[in-house]
């Protein structure tokens, strides 16, 4: 059985890895993969228009808001500012003792404020400067970290 595999895997262009059969008669065979994976897609259906259109993955958001935070800070220099998202992702951006809020206000700036707000869908959110005037970041183009 194991001469057998051998010759029927010596065409295979993977390397691979044919071990004897174990005392309970278990043959191991590895196969490294050829091809490179398939490009993997990372939407979902939104959740407001019920599927008739799509938007980013909901575990993406955060990363996206910091890319956000981290542009505002550094590319346009506004030092003071307040963020605007819904209530749930406004508790969760707040959790813990090192949130990840804190962690935003030590690596960018001390006047980041996160503001809880109703009227915005879940994966929505605002920037307002210090003099309250709303800042658009949506169409900033995002550096892939």
């Amino acid at each position: 059985l194991f001469e057998h595999m051998t010759k029927a895997m010596a065409n295979d262009r993977a390397k691979h890895n044919i071990l004897p059969l174990s005392k309970f008669c278990l043959m191991q065979i590895t196969r490294q993969r050829v091809r490179p994976a398939m490009d993997v897609n990372t939407t979902e259906t939104c959740p407001a228009c019920f599927g008739t259109g799509v938007v980013k993955s909901s575990i993406l958001f955060t990363d996206s808001l910091e890319r956000k935070v981290d542009c505002l800070v550094n590319r346009h220099h506004v030092k003071k500012f307040t963020l605007h998202v819904h209530p749930y992702v406004a508790a969760y951006l707040n959790k813990g003792l090192f949130s990840l809020s804190w962690q935003w206000k030590m690596k960018y700036s001390h006047g980041l404020k996160i503001i809880p707000d109703q009227s915005l869908a879940f994966l929505e959110y605002r920037f307002y400067d210090g003099d309250k005037n709303e800042v658009d970041m949506k169409d900033e183009q995002e550096i892939k970290g």
